[in-house]
């Protein structure tokens, strides 16, 4: 799971990212707004937790980028700010669910628990249908042909849910490298060797490698072109 972590206050950000980060989550940390319409840009997250108040772009217009690209991404608006005005704000914006500070880290646990599950269920339905045989579940992160679960790396795990995510659509290559390895220095080569290793445990068809742009997950009973 990936988070993005957008609050100005150096201490408070890494206080919060290492408790993300025990419970499995992946933080990406932003001091500033413009680090974080950067980050949206060039990478999806599960959740993103959201300051308000910070240097160069304010979280409201990071919060109204991220829901113009995700209407239903899962967002988390925490603020000093108590007046009704900020929260009504934030929510006309989009937001998920709003935090005032301080708080317990475990109440910030919790929301973020809520919305990652709320959301999920709003843009995919727990078990989401691949055709074939095949489902998976957003939630657990678990693939099943029929009800026979296949297991998968966790490299093979985030290809897949990328995929997932995109439906349908082309996933570029350098979104696949972003997701996966965070941005580390890989060749074209470990991309192809993963993604058909993925392939494998699928029927032929339903990864389609798009040439020199990157590959794309389909459906193959619901009449999905085959131009490419």
């Amino acid at each position: 799971m990936r988070a993005l972590l957008l609050e100005d206050d150096f201490n408070t950000s890494f206080v919060i990212a290492a408790r993300l980060e025990t419970m499995g989550y992946s933080v990406d940390k932003c001091f500033d707004g413009e680090c974080a319409m950067n980050a949206v840009y060039a990478k999806q997250y599960d959740v993103y937790i959201l300051d308000l108040m910070v240097p160069n772009v304010d979280g409201y217009e990071v919060l109204e980028y991220i829901v113009s690209s995700n209407p239903l991404a899962a967002t988390i608006v925490i603020s000093t700010h108590i007046e009704i005005e900020y929260l009504k704000k934030a929510f006309q914006k989009g937001c998920s669910d709003y935090l005032k500070k301080p708080f317990e880290m475990e109440e910030l646990l919790l929301r973020i628990r809520n919305v990652v599950r709320l959301t999920g269920s709003k843009t995919n339905t727990e078990i989401i249908n691949l055709s074939q045989g095949y489902s998976y579940s957003l939630p657990k992160n678990e693939l099943y042909y029929y009800d026979e679960l296949i297991e998968l790396t966790k490299i093979e795990s985030m290809l897949l849910r990328i995929l997932i995510l995109n439906l349908g659509s082309v996933v570029s290559n350098e979104e696949i490298k972003n997701y996966v390895w965070d941005d580390e220095e890989i060749s074209p080569l470990t991309i192809r060797y993963w993604i058909y290793r993925l392939i494998k445990k699928f029927k032929p068809g339903m990864i389609v490698n798009i040439r020199g742009i990157g590959y794309r997950l389909r459906k193959l009973d619901t009449g999905d072109d085959t131009k490419f």
